[in-house]
């Protein structure tokens, strides 16, 4: 008895002894997986992440959002901008590191919800308003992350089976990606609904600064309030043209320009006025020809023009007033020039034939050639554009070496077309021809009206049939129709100078002048004159058409999870279709998100109440 004894209490004490073995090797295990399920349930992590998300809304508000790498340089600085890059605070709301943090809020959300659940009815509420702002979370993460969002122009009778979305590129540019449809949306019509126009007079003081409406009554003499001008509407036209005939008002040379007609091997292929003091050349791109009118004041400024024609290079001049220095180097791009005697370079980056327009160089006119310059001083670097027919243009903006003076030359000469005839004229009544290609001179002849030339190695000809020493216009205003077209008012304004009148057009961008330059007077529309716009559309899948409607602003066409909302049109020909188009997964979640919490809260506030009333 006492050896069974003693043999269980061994036996009970090896089994203790293994139990204790047993808990101490899966103690550690417990303790870390109770730490993790602590952390996620903690109300100090929910607290931080929200602090976190709410500091980031705040930075995606203040700092601009998907801006080329460019634009983050010119308004923070190269260093804030790569900062921004790597970080993604240029993109905060899409960012990887924001939707770490919903996730986490998320998981935060559902740990602390599972710790706090008693299972009764009476929790209905408490997890109903839980699992909505889980929803909602999800729903906001499935959004960031695979939704689509981009646009597309569709013409009138055509289809589109892709859309465009921005995204900013590794190398910080604005770039298009397309994205393909699993449909095609077809445009069968676009309607523009237009309001009826209304126009106003308005009225500008600029020594005042001050801007007025008038009223727009025929006969009605109307002082303009503070100032000591007065204005009346003496006609009124509903629509109407202005129609112009060139005539020449006097013998003297005030304003020379002739007639040119331009003839291919069988018609006039092209004729109009060359102005020699305003619009003086005419440019055909296809036939790679040049037509200029130059007027010059003197025999030997004849001669002078004639023999620089082929010595003539582009170039830019350097003058530093202070110093007295001045230096003309050659056009080269990207090559750096060193000012000798200063501590000033220069670096020439580009040049245009037009400044503002975005055609290739090739295609562009020389009506404004402009080369933009890089200039390295002891303040640093500066960029500025130098014009050739604006010399002065440095003067009325602002730079930072104002000791420096940049003028160009002979950008456009020495880019126009291979063939350039050019008509030289005189005030002694010489008139001289000269026929350039590729910058030397082919021939020289006298040229006389109503004679027909022969360009130079070429099936063209040309006629100088017109002369006018001093060319102007004579105006006339006429009606068109009684219906209201482009209307235009015939307005008396009085002043210190006496009394000035003219026909205003409500189609002119530009304001007409009193003669003492005070008083402007603008006749235009008012408001948008485009009251709404909408595309008749259909869904085309595997040929055949499975949806259409007419969309409009805020009221659009939805198929397979796609948004086609009416975002724009074509303002001018009105002949194609501005789409917005979204894909958003994540919005059935959020939306059940919402129904959740809106049955949460009535459970919380009605029913839970009512039925412990009944309880009790």
């Amino acid at each position: 008895m006492k050896n069974k004894n003693q043999l269980r209490m061994t036996t009970e004490t090896k089994d203790s002894q293994k139990n204790q073995n047993r808990i101490s090797i899966h103690q550690p295990a417990r303790r870390d997986s109770n730490r993790v399920w602590d952390f996620f349930c903690s109300v100090k992590l929910a607290v931080v992440i929200i602090l976190l998300l709410v500091v980031a809304c705040i930075l995606g508000t203040v700092i601009l959002q998907e801006k080329t790498m460019d634009e983050y340089t010119a308004k923070y600085g190269y260093a804030l901008a790569a900062f921004f890059k790597i970080t993604e605070l240029n993109n905060v709301f899409y960012s990887y590191w924001f939707t770490f943090l919903l996730i986490l809020l998320c998981a935060n959300l559902i740990c602390c919800t599972i710790k706090r659940w008693k299972n009764t009815f009476m929790q209905t509420g408490f997890i109903l308003t839980h699992l909505s702002l889980i929803l909602i979370l999800i729903g906001g993460v499935v959004k960031f992350q695979f939704g689509v969002k981009g646009g597309v122009n569709v013409y009138e009778g055509k289809s589109v089976n892709y859309f465009l979305t921005q995204m900013i590129n590794r190398q910080g540019k604005l770039d298009y990606v397309k994205k393909d449809l699993p449909f095609s949306i077809a445009l069968d019509d676009f309607i523009l609904e237009k309001n009826e126009p209304k126009f106003q007079l308005v009225s500008y003081i600029k020594s005042r600064n001050r801007q007025k409406n008038l009223e727009v009554k025929v006969g009605k003499r109307q002082r303009i309030p503070g100032s000591n001008y007065t204005v009346t509407i003496k006609d009124y036209i509903p629509d109407a043209e202005l129609h112009q005939e060139p005539i020449n008002t006097s013998d003297s040379a005030d304003n020379p320009a002739i007639f040119v007609k331009l003839f291919g091997p069988d018609k006039v292929i092209a004729e109009g006025w060359l102005l020699a003091h305003d619009r003086n050349f005419y440019e055909d791109k296809k036939q790679n020809l040049r037509v200029e009118y130059i007027w010059v004041s003197s025999q030997e400024e004849l001669e002078k023009a004639i023999n620089s024609i082929e010595t003539a290079h582009p170039k830019i001049s350097v003058l530093i007033s202070e110093q007295g220095l001045s230096q003309d180097y050659p056009m080269e791009l990207n090559k750096t020039f060193k000012l000798e005697g200063t501590n000033y370079s220069l670096r020439m980056l580009q040049y245009v034939l037009n400044y503002g327009d975005r055609r290739p160089l090739e295609e562009q006119l020389t009506d404004n050639p402009a080369v933009q310059v890089e200039i390295n001083g002891p303040e640093g670097s500066e960029t500025r554009w130098v014009f050739e027919k604006f010399p002065d243009w440095d003067k009325m903006h602002p730079s930072k070496y104002k000791n420096l003076k940049l003028t160009c030359d002979g950008i456009a000469s020495g880019h126009m077309a291979k063939n350039i005839v050019r008509l030289f004229q005189s005030s002694e009544g010489k008139q001289v021809m000269v026929s350039i290609k590729n910058n030397h001179i082919t021939s020289t002849i006298p040229w006389e009206l109503e004679k027909k030339y022969t360009i130079a190695d070429s099936n063209h000809q040309i006629v100088v049939s017109k002369y006018f020493p001093s060319f102007n216009f004579r105006k006339e205003v006429i009606k068109k129709s009684d219906t209201v077209g482009v209307p235009a008012i015939f307005v008396e304004a009085e002043g210190p100078s006496g009394k000035v009148d003219d026909w205003l057009f409500s189609n002119n961008q530009y304001a007409t002048w009193y003669t003492d330059n005070n008083l402007a007077l603008v006749y235009e529309s008012m408001g948008e004159s485009i009251k709404h716009f909408t595309s008749r559309l259909r869904i085309i899948e595997n040929g055949q058409t499975v949806a259409e409607k007419t969309i409009r602003v805020n009221d659009p066409l939805t198929y397979k999870g796609y948004v086609i909302y009416q975002s724009s049109y074509d303002p001018e020909a009105g002949n194609f279709s501005g789409l917005q188009i979204v894909k958003d997964p994540g919005i059935s979640i959020v939306y059940s998100g919402f129904g959740s919490l809106c049955f949460g809260v009535i459970f919380i506030f009605y029913i839970k109440p009512f039925l412990r009333k009944k309880q009790k």
